[in-house]
């Protein structure tokens, strides 16, 4: 059931209160469905996954769920994770998804509250009161309204272009003549922005390996290691190896790349991307490795992407901010003190 109203014989959503069909029921169905999972998952599973990669196994689960349905669901879980604090001001008790979708879609009347300046900032900018706080204190009460408002913005989706295979003007070439809406980055050389929503895994480039889909952010980052060939790179928190391979090819695969994560399944994802990527001079090290002291003191390059709050991260995956605590930040803080000692 969901809220005051029911289905049509059509499949339609029927609400008593707009008067008119205003939804699929499906759709509506799997967002609740979705919601409601991804919520008990939170609470069980340790560590959680975060809602993108949750979404995504969701929809493997559930392949009769066609594109349009897919992109609905998933624009509306973000958005009702972006914005659950002020939905939930606004939302009667008890605070459930079936009442904050109600209150979601019975309306634009939420939407207009985040220009409320009588409603705390940490409400009408929908972040919680700690996390604000410690941006406020910070950045300042303006700045960190700004940058709150920056984060509930939906993502935008980057490439990063494989140059050992292909140049970026190739790859921009050949997404253009297939109507892919694509611009070259300013900041990252190997960089391509979507200017808008498109599905990329079925593309005969990506397919190829010319091309994988990676924040610029994250190019940034590797592109602060300037590897020349026959160096020895340490990427000490690679995870399933995105930045290494922004490393590799400005290595023309000589030299060696070393990559360490404590989370070893993480780790050992990389193979694939490294052998669609076609970079051949790397090692895994997984927790405990015995290469691992034998090698300190060797590196031309160390880079430590260290565990952190992911605040940074939001556009992506809003309903991280819902899990901030200042001891867990604390935690954090700790853990990479370790990281960067062993590093």
């Amino acid at each position: 059931t969901f809220g005051a109203g029911g289905f049509d014989q059509a499949g339609l959503y029927y609400s008593s209160h707009l008067g008119h069909s205003c939804m699929n029921a499906t759709r509506v169905r799997h967002l609740e469905n979705a919601l409601n999972l991804f919520e008990k998952t939170r609470k069980t599973e340790a560590p959680c996954l975060p809602i993108d990669l949750f979404l995504r196994r969701y929809f493997q689960g559930h392949k009769f769920l066609d594109g349009k349905d897919r992109a609905w669901i998933a624009d509306k879980t973000y958005e009702l994770y972006r914005w659950r604090g002020l939905i939930d001001h606004l939302t009667p008790k008890p605070h459930n998804w079936v009442n904050r979708m109600r209150t979601f879609f019975m309306g634009d009347r939420w939407r207009s509250q985040t220009q409320n300046k009588k409603l705390p900032d940490h409400i009408r900018c929908s972040f919680p009161l700690d996390l604000f706080k410690r941006m406020e204190g910070s950045l300042g009460t303006k700045v960190a309204v700004d940058v709150c408002e920056i984060l509930n913005e939906p993502a935008m989706t980057f490439l990063r272009v494989n140059t050992a295979r292909i140049s970026r003007d190739k790859v921009h070439m050949f997404l253009s003549s297939r109507s892919v809406p694509v611009e070259k980055t300013l900041n990252s050389q190997m960089g391509l922005l979507l200017t808008s929503k498109q599905n990329m895994l079925d593309i005969p480039e990506y397919k190829l390996g010319y091309f994988e889909i990676q924040d610029e952010s994250s190019q940034l980052i590797a592109d602060q290691v300037d590897a020349k060939p026959g160096d020895l790179v340490m990427d000490f928190c690679a995870g399933s190896g995105g930045k290494a391979l922004c490393i590799g090819p400005k290595m023309l695969n000589r030299g060696q790349i070393f990559l360490h994560d404590v989370r070893d399944t993480k780790l050992f994802e990389s193979k694939r991307r490294f052998r669609k990527a076609n970079v051949n001079n790397y090692t895994l090290l997984p927790p405990s490795h015995p290469q691992l002291p034998k090698l300190r003191g060797r590196m031309d390059w160390v880079l430590v992407d260290a565990p952190c709050s992911q605040t940074g991260a939001l556009r992506r995956n809003p309903d991280m901010k819902w899990t901030y605590s200042d001891s867990r930040l604390q935690k954090w803080v700790a853990l990479q003190r370790e990281v960067f000692e062993a590093a």
